[in-house]
């Protein structure tokens, strides 16, 4: 194998594995931001299940009618 086809081969390794690299950060960064919406999400859920869980002390009030009704 000539000089020049060596230099060639190893200048296009060399870029490959550059290009590797910033697609295993990008993978990396998207995995983390995935994880942030899983949390947000989760985090989101309990909010929507503690608001819709009827309230013990509102109920009451908002159902206490006078008794002539």
């Amino acid at each position: 194998m000539s000089d020049k086809k060596l230099v060639e081969l190893e200048e296009k390794i060399s870029y490959l594995q550059n290009m590797l690299d910033e697609l295993n950060m990008v993978v990396f960064r998207q995995g983390e931001k995935i994880a942030k919406l899983n949390n947000q999400i989760k985090e989101t859920k309990e909010k929507l299940i503690n608001q819709s869980e009827p309230q013990s002390d509102q109920s009451e009030v908002i159902n206490d009618n006078p008794p002539h009704y």
